[in-house]
């Protein structure tokens, strides 16, 4: 019996799995609008009537899809500005945070394959989706390692408002977002001397730009557009 037991809920989390994997595919594709949960369900070869046993609606599944691999990109993410952290003491810098944060997400992608390309392309997508307009993604499930980034730069340059900090961090966020949407854009634009699937070129400018973006940004230009 127990055995049986363990068998059914083996099956059910295959299931789920499948239908993750196939709406990771698709909402990269065709964004969440493009896409239904019947092409979900013939992607997953599963009836669309699980879709909504598992996930209730397609915002809940597009949501589903965003929490299944956000531990894991919060983990490498909040260790990697944790080990920083402790070993620069006192003498945290700007360069460093933007690395300490960076380089392990992009290092993590990279390793993953296609389907962690799209999860990018999904992340994307929901960084410039207007808040509300996709039910349950109000809150990012980044936002607690996001908050933890802002107040290590806090502590690096106390000299900034909080204000400050958080559009720098809206600004960075846009940056990251456009790279992992890979439009292809930087690519026609510098006859292909750039590429937008060239993560670690993309890593290493931004930390450059922004890092002596935020040091040189000394008269309250990041808040008032002088």
């Amino acid at each position: 019996m127990k055995a049986s037991r363990r068998s059914n809920l083996e099956r059910r989390e295959q299931s789920r799995e499948k239908i993750l994997d196939a709406a990771e595919t698709l909402f990269a594709q065709g964004g969440f609008n493009g896409v239904s949960l019947k092409d979900i369900a013939r992607a997953a070869e599963v009836d669309t009537s699980l879709l909504h046993y598992y996930f209730v609606t397609k915002a809940g599944l597009f949501a589903a899809v965003l929490e299944r691999r956000s531990e894991d990109v919060n983990r490498v993410r909040s260790q990697s500005m944790s080990d920083y952290a402790a070993a620069a003491g006192d003498q945290l810098t700007i360069r460093g945070l933007l690395q300490a944060y960076l380089q392990p997400t992009f290092d993590f992608i990279r390793s993953g394959g296609p389907s962690l390309q799209n999860y990018l392309v999904i992340i994307a997508q929901m960084n410039s989706t207007p808040a509300g307009q996709i039910a349950g993604t109000d809150v990012s499930p980044f936002d607690p390692v996001v908050q933890e980034f802002i107040r290590l730069l806090a502590r690096a340059r106390p000299d900034r408002s909080e204000a400050e900090l958080y559009w720098f961090y809206h600004m960075l966020s846009g940056a990251i977002g456009l790279s992992w949407a890979q439009t292809g854009r930087i690519d026609q634009l510098s006859s292909g001397q750039c590429r937008s699937d060239d993560f670690e070129a993309i890593c290493n400018q931004m930390v450059s730009v922004f890092a002596h973006g935020l040091d040189r940004a000394g008269d309250g230009s990041l808040i008032h557009g002088h």
